[in-house]
């Protein structure tokens, strides 16, 4: 039977601008193509392992409005659990509006509305739902507060927790050993350990920076390049699929969204990693967050040809 995947997190609409080069300051340019998808750190990584056949619920906050009703349809669409997602009428749902330039890199602005309205108060009123899950996903698109409380809720439950510290963030070392798997990408990994991840080595000392700070096992994301994991006991490197480009967006959201999965069914960390490596090349070859998400008979037949 697969364990069940909580995903605490949140929800944006994704407002998608495609131009050849990203915009300069003070500068007007014309871009390519507009499009608006459903989306948000937490939405897509549940979506993700759905997508996949996990086993999946999500705990969120949206605002009273159009966007928000489209996330549910999203949710419903997908087998995604969502009978404790909230509403508020103080806040408007979560926008981000990610620029994507011609080789597929993005450079995102969020306005996270109503993500910012959910409270360790409500984490603690829905505390059963979260003793009935086996696996806790995270990031960092809600309050820092609620983030924290999840992660005690979780390990007072005995949960694997992982954390994707996205946006990147300082955080409260007191919770890193209460963490089960920390999972920033490169760019994560430096701002918080100081370290240059510029070169292998740079990622290999700011892995060993986390594990210092109490994390139980860390994976570092490195784009094209693949992942970095390590724990006391075991190193592993994976390369990354070779694949042409065209929105990485959702690629870190898909990885983790198949880590989840790969430890949902007791797969190996190196088979889970490796799993997590081919449906995040997968989601980069198609435009927006959940709509290039692959299902698990696209991630079976890529890995047939790869």
């Amino acid at each position: 039977m697969l364990k069940k995947i909580l995903v605490i997190g949140s929800f944006m609409t994704d407002l998608v601008v495609k131009a050849d080069r990203f915009v300069e300051e003070g500068e007007t340019i014309i871009g390519n193509s507009f499009n608006q998808f459903t989306g948000g750190k937490g939405a897509n990584q549940a979506i993700a392992a759905a997508r996949l056949g996990s086993n999946v619920e999500m705990i969120g906050e949206l605002g009273k409005d159009s966007f928000g009703k489209d996330q549910i349809q999203s949710l419903e669409n997908n087998n995604v659990k969502h009978d404790h997602v909230l509403f508020t009428g103080k806040a408007k749902s979560g926008v981000g509006n990610p620029q994507v330039d011609a080789s597929g890199n993005n450079r995102i602005v969020v306005v996270p509305g109503a993500n910012l309205k959910l409270t360790p108060k409500n984490l603690e009123e829905l505390s059963n739902t979260i003793q009935s899950a086996d696996i806790i996903v995270l990031q960092l698109e809600i309050p820092f507060e609620t983030v924290y409380k999840a992660i005690e809720l979780g390990h007072k439950y005995h949960k694997q927790i992982i954390l994707n510290p996205a946006p990147a963030a300082d955080l409260n070392q007191d919770y890193a050993s209460m963490v089960t798997y920390m999972t920033p990408n490169e760019h994560e990994a430096q701002m918080l350990t100081g370290i240059d991840t510029s070169t292998p080595d740079g990622i290999k000392k700011s892995a060993s920076e986390l594990l210092k700070q109490g994390y139980q096992n860390v994976i570092i994301t490195i784009g094209d390049k693949g992942s970095y994991f390590v724990n006391k006991n075991v190193e592993i490197q994976i390369s990354a699929y070779k694949v042409k480009a065209v929105d990485s967006t959702a690629a870190g959201d898909a990885f983790i969204g198949a880590f989840a999965y790969g430890l949902s069914r007791g797969n190996s960390i190196q088979d889970s990693l490796q799993y997590a490596s081919a449906v995040s090349a997968i989601a980069v070859t198609k435009m927006g967050a959940q709509p290039s998400l692959p299902s698990k008979k696209e991630v079976d037949d890529f890995l047939k040809n790869n």
